[in-house]
């Protein structure tokens, strides 16, 4: 039993792709003070004694080890590298516009956007739920999201309610209303002038 759980952490390690807010454990062998714990930062990037800033965001940690092991030749012969996930530090998801609370929400594994805005007090009266946006830094740069919330909370459309990462931005803007008091008393206005005009004219 003990074997298995080894080996389903052994798997979860090696398919796990690394977040902004994650904790690496990086030994180098037989260079223990280079060996230390590094945060992913929100751009995506771990800064290492010798080669400075790596993008490590949507890389696995057998690619971080290896990156970092061919960095390293230009100072060892043949270095061993190891990084070790060691877990996500407390990281926040940003929920700005249209919901009660906006700010920063604490990031949990596994949480979608719905949970999101629920957690930020949810969406005001104005919100366009139709239009929501979600921001994330990723390996190829800054992507934008557009979700519809609206159809995901009428209709259960749960495959586009998709789980959010630490260091991710959600952003609901105010749907289009037609004011039609202002409407009114504007072309209450403008007959009056017309017939006021038409009055002189005669």
């Amino acid at each position: 039993m003990i074997i298995q759980l080894a080996l389903l952490f052994l798997i979860g390690q090696t398919e796990y792709r690394v977040e902004p807010g994650d904790v690496l454990e990086i030994v180098i062998l037989g260079e223990e003070e280079l060996s230390r714990d590094l945060l992913v930062m929100h751009n995506g990037n771990i800064t290492f004694p010798l080669i400075g800033d790596i993008h490590v965001v949507g890389l696995k940690t057998t690619e971080i080890a290896d990156t970092i092991a061919e960095r390293l030749k230009r100072y060892f012969v043949k270095p061993l590298v190891s990084v070790i996930l060691k877990g996500p530090t407390v990281s926040n998801v940003a929920i700005y516009g249209e919901v009660v609370n906006p700010g920063t929400v604490p990031y949990q594994r596994g949480l979608r956007i719905s949970d999101y805005v629920a957690l930020a007090g949810g969406p005001t009266e104005q919100a366009n739920l139709k239009k929501v946006r979600v921001v994330r830094n990723t390996n190829e740069g800054v992507k934008v999201f557009t979700v519809n919330l609206d159809e995901i909370l009428k209709k259960g459309r749960e495959e586009k309610n998709f789980e959010l990462k630490a260091g991710d931005w959600i952003y609901l803007g105010k749907r289009f209303t037609i004011n039609w008091s202002g409407i009114l008393q504007f072309a209450t206005l403008t007959m009056g002038a017309i017939n006021l005009y038409l009055t002189i004219k005669k």
